[in-house]
């Protein structure tokens, strides 16, 4: 898939009013972006949630992939996390950045 069409899911992804841990766990896939192995990516042992979501102002393309295969397994794990973290605006923030990174190199 190349990264216009990646962006334009995604896009579509943020431009829907129900931004839910069940569709964007379908984007990702969608998309072929979903980083199954996401812990070969975070630098924090047991994951430290909030540490690695620091790193989002720097992340590439594919550690943004990581931090929201991350918060969609969190959500697994315990659950109701999703629907914080897009309350807070978190999820948000990675979308943004992905968009960002994905209209920069289309």
């Amino acid at each position: 898939m190349t990264n216009s069409e990646k962006y334009r899911f995604l896009q579509n992804l943020q431009d829907s009013n129900s931004i839910s841990l069940d569709n964007c766990r379908e984007t990702l896939e969608k998309i072929g972006d979903m980083k199954y192995n996401y812990g070969d990516y975070l630098i924090t042992e047991p994951v430290n949630y909030g540490e690695e979501l620091k790193r989002l102002p720097g992340a590439d393309y594919d550690l943004c992939c990581a931090l929201f295969s991350m918060i969609l397994r969190e959500d697994y794990f315990n659950n109701g996390t999703f629907t914080k973290r897009r309350e807070t605006g978190e999820i948000l923030s990675i979308l943004d950045r992905m968009l960002l990174l994905l209209s920069n190199n289309k």
